[in-house]
């Protein structure tokens, strides 16, 4: 049985992690806490090559354990994809430039945008979007539509950039003080998600987004995709030749891409890490969790993913509020998973927190998120409406502002 060293665990990790399956499969070591401010990564590295039990691979779910276990895995030369190649997916303008050569009909218009620029000229013809070339969820993401606002945007990041891009600063020991700024793109939001082994691509699937009309914030992933299968089949060409342009290889990896009414094709993002959201979904559909599919890939075991069932689909619900509060009481989320024994429930508050302490988006607060499954959407759709009755949140409101 070989043993894995998961990076800085959360509750999802724990979660998908306390299956059957991968406990039969892998001894599972765990490092760490969450990752507070001022956390020296390479300083860990050096402890853990130095002093951690022998493991036979290292694992991360996120960007930023996944750069963390990647860099481990290297310098104890085990399997991994090279820090590199993860870092060609995760520099988001230097991941452009790539796809500009090796995908260009995927690859939006972009620039990049220097913050210590006193007086930056526009990039692209306005609107255009602007966002770090490495940040964590939507910090400082904007749509920029005038010289006044690009200016102020740029103003801002020129303060703050640093201390959000403080960890991988200390991995890669290079700056990242610039934007990147890409054309708007609009359409249908979905993800592709598949791995990498040996030089060879393998397909998990496509996943939808559903927004809620603010186009803001995620109400639902929907897995399998209802996108024609000759788009699916497109994506999955465009990754197929991306990955290895980028030097990728060893790891599950995630491609956001928009597809437009007219079936233009437009990469969003790459992120050279599973998509750990969407794991209890693949699960539910090929009978195979992504985080086992990983953990193969880790250790150097061949990864390999059954067929998806006809007769399921499954979702991951964001459950949310739209106005600040202070949490007073959770619900028992083994209401949902007793009454559901196939779902997933991963509680995002604390009693006592302001909803508004959380990395969320700027319209709402999450509160949990729920997988279910279910014979057909309808059914899914109806089981989250009994998983929200069970789910009773005690949330105190703010009073509003004073204008």
């Amino acid at each position: 049985m070989p043993d894995v060293l998961i990076i800085f665990p959360g509750q999802r990790d724990r979660l998908n992690l306390a299956d059957e399956r991968i406990l039969e499969r892998y001894g599972l070591r765990f490092a760490g806490g969450p990752i507070r401010p001022g956390f020296d990564p390479l300083a860990f590295v050096d402890q853990v090559a130095s002093e951690g039990p022998p493991v036979d691979g290292v694992f991360g779910s996120n960007d930023a354990t996944g750069h963390l276990a990647w860099v481990l895995a290297d310098r104890l030369r085990l399997p991994g994809p090279d820090p590199a190649a993860f870092m060609r997916c995760h520099d988001k303008l230097e991941s452009r430039r790539l796809q500009a050569e090796a995908v260009p009909e995927a690859t939006p218009a972009f620039a990049g945008i220097d913050v210590d620029d006193p007086d930056p000229a526009p990039p692209l013809p306005y609107p255009f979007f602007v966002k770090p070339v490495t940040a964590h969820l939507s910090q400082l993401a904007y749509t920029v539509r005038s010289d006044a606002e690009l200016r102020a945007v740029v103003t801002e990041a020129r303060d703050r950039l640093d201390a959000i891009t403080e960890y991988d600063r200390r991995l890669e020991g290079r700056e990242f003080r610039r934007l990147v700024a890409e054309e708007l793109l609009d359409g249908r939001l979905v993800t592709f998600e598949g791995f990498m082994q040996g030089g060879r691509m393998t397909p998990i699937g496509v996943t939808d987004a559903v927004l809620h009309p603010n186009r803001i914030s995620f109400l639902r992933f929907d897995y399998p995709s209802t996108l024609p299968d000759p788009v699916q089949a497109a994506i999955a060409g465009v990754a197929a030749r991306l990955m290895p342009a980028l030097g990728f290889d060893d790891s599950l990896f995630n491609i956001e891409f928009f597809v437009g009414a007219d079936g233009r094709i437009s990469i969003v993002e790459v992120n050279g890490r599973l998509a750990s959201q969407f794991a209890p979904l693949v699960q539910a559909v090929h009978g195979v969790s992504s985080y086992e599919l990983g953990l193969a890939i880790a250790t150097g075991r061949p990864a390999e993913l059954p067929p998806a069932r006809p007769d399921i689909v499954a979702s991951s619900f964001v459950l949310r509020t739209y106005r600040d509060a202070v949490v007073r009481e959770l619900p028992d989320p083994s209401a949902v998973t007793r009454r559901f024994g196939h779902a997933h429930v991963e509680i995002l508050v604390r009693p006592g927190q302001r909803l508004s302490e959380n990395d969320d988006d700027v319209a709402s607060h999450r509160l949990a998120v729920v997988a279910l499954a279910g014979p057909d959407r309808g059914a899914v759709l109806d089981r989250y409406a009994e998983a929200r009755r069970l789910l009773r949140f005690g949330l105190e409101p703010l009073p509003a502002p004073v204008r």
